[in-house]
């Protein structure tokens, strides 16, 4: 299949930035795993003052405001959200297993902070091909300052 000169491509991909060899490339990288640390942040703070589960419309709308969220394309913004309720969900999930007597409690733990200084993987559900290069989406305000980042494919999957 042949895909026309900047077409959309409506499916869900995952590119791993971190396996491209460019500081800029790290930068969108490095921004996803602090929206996902905010993020864990603002769950496991309401958990311990509430003792119940943020929800994920709360959660994005607290969100919204941090400079990191920004940073990023909303879309991708919103998949990386969408990871951190996955996990808090699995957490929640394992808590009512134990207190079931289903489930060990040594096991469960409430998920952890990603690294400082880590990376995290960005979920692009739009894609932007040029030929056979792949450009990341990402707001415009750091459109207006920042050149565009793209990432050769070799066999993109269709």
């Amino acid at each position: 299949m042949i895909i026309p000169y900047r077409t959309y491509v409506p499916k869900r991909n995952i590119c791993k930035i971190w396996e491209v060899k460019k500081r800029k490339k790290y930068q969108k990288t490095h921004t996803a795993k602090n929206l996902a640390n905010q993020a864990i942040y603002n769950i496991r703070q309401h958990f311990f003052a509430a003792g119940g589960y943020l929800s994920s419309d709360s959660n994005c709308k607290l969100s919204k405001t941090s400079e990191n969220y920004r940073i990023l394309n909303s879309n991708m913004a919103q998949q990386i959200l969408k990871e951190v309720d996955g996990m808090f969900k699995s957490f929640f999930g394992q808590l009512k297993l134990v207190k079931e007597g289903k489930y060990e409690a040594k096991k469960c733990r409430i998920p952890r902070y990603l690294p400082k200084d880590g990376f995290t993987t960005l979920i692009i559900a739009m894609v932007r091909l040029n030929r056979n290069e792949l450009t990341l989406p990402y707001s415009w305000p750091y459109k207006k300052q920042h050149c565009p980042i793209t990432c050769q494919v070799s066999n993109p999957a269709y």
